[in-house]
């Protein structure tokens, strides 16, 4: 799983479910303070689930992505 960093509002989700990816890929950006955060793949895999969508209030800890 891919946690955020920092808890926030979800501005941009840029993966998407079943779609591969590397390490370092964009898979979503969080507005925290009025600072941008991407948040990255931790490792090369595959997308399974986004529990999160724009606009939503995530908690720092909280799943924002599920990998393969």
């Amino acid at each position: 799983v891919c946690r955020s960093p920092v808890s926030g509002i979800v501005i941009r989700v840029a993966a998407q479910v079943g779609q591969s990816l590397q390490t370092g890929d964009v898979l979503l950006v969080l507005e925290a303070m009025k600072m941008e955060t991407n948040i990255t793949a931790p490792a090369p895999g595959k997308i399974a689930a986004i529990p999160v969508k724009e606009g939503d209030s995530v908690q720092s800890g909280q799943v924002v992505v599920e990998l393969e």
